[in-house]
């Protein structure tokens, strides 16, 4: 199933959220005074203003449909919004014990042991990774989680024909079409690897649509893409952002219950 990971008939969602009301002149009651509205906020600008943030808590639902059946991945945590330090429990499909992972920088913690330490005390729950000493071939091996949950903010770089949606109680939604070239092209050099990664994993390779709710900070707080693989399949991953600026947690765990599972060259 490769990295696609990602969800359905999510074409038909939208946020439902409130839409802005007017409010009345308390010193003319017999007149309506004209409802007003905040300035529109800019995606252009969004981009610029979520990423100063450094960092963000997430809730990300990848889902797709194989057979006439839904079948959902579940993300969530802190991360910083260069892919440089995370803390991430997923839980996906057919699992009842929420994957961990805790990176810091080129270090990789996973209780990817964990069911089979409960089997047996002689097995360690978590593993160390140092993806320092991987090759090539072998980081093409580990999926970047980070980098999956931090791509969504990416796409507005790629944004093109972009169409207000509506307006909202804190902001407004919009539609664009992403142009995926488009989006390397212009983000951060610095981030480019990182997110080129998981564009290519995640997303066609062709233009396709995607939603943004930009809140009255001018911040991004949720993308939502749908779409169908070449095959006809249905995927969806709709993911949210809050907590612009939070503490990311990525203290590892004990030294005890870690086996370090980096290649010995």
């Amino acid at each position: 199933m490769a990295r696609v990971r990602r969800v359905l008939p999510l074409l038909a969602l939208a946020l439902c959220l409130t839409a802005c009301g007017g409010s009345s002149d308390p010193a003319a009651p017999r007149t309506t005074a004209p409802a007003r509205q905040t300035p529109l906020p800019s995606l252009e600008q969004a981009r610029t203003r979520t990423l100063a943030a450094g960092s963000a808590r997430f809730v990300q639902t990848t889902a797709l449909v194989l057979s006439g059946t839904r079948v959902e991945a579940h993300d969530r945590g802190s991360l910083s919004l260069d892919g440089r330090r995370a803390h991430l429990y997923r839980l996906s499909p057919g699992q009842s014990i929420p994957g961990e992972v805790i990176v810091d920088g080129p270090i990789t913690y996973s209780n990817a042991n964990v069911q089979a330490a409960m089997s047996s005390p002689e097995v360690r729950p978590w593993t160390r990774l140092d993806e320092r000493k991987l090759t090539a071939r072998e980081k093409a091996q580990h999926p970047d989680e980070v980098a999956h949950a931090v791509t969504p903010l990416y796409l507005a770089f790629g944004a093109r024909t972009v169409k207000l949606d509506r307006r909202v109680a804190d902001g407004a939604l919009f539609w664009a079409r992403v142009d995926p070239t488009l989006v390397e092209q212009r983000v951060p050099s610095a981030r480019r690897t990182l997110v080129a990664g998981a564009l290519r994993a995640d997303y066609p390779r062709a233009d396709f649509n995607a939603k943004f709710w930009i809140d009255g900070k001018g911040r991004i707080r949720r993308v939502i893409v749908a779409y169908a693989t070449p095959q006809g399949t249905p995927i969806a991953v709709d993911t949210s952002y809050d907590s612009f600026g939070t503490t990311v947690d990525v203290t590892p765990p004990p030294a005890r219950s870690t086996k370090d599972i980096t290649p010995v060259r």
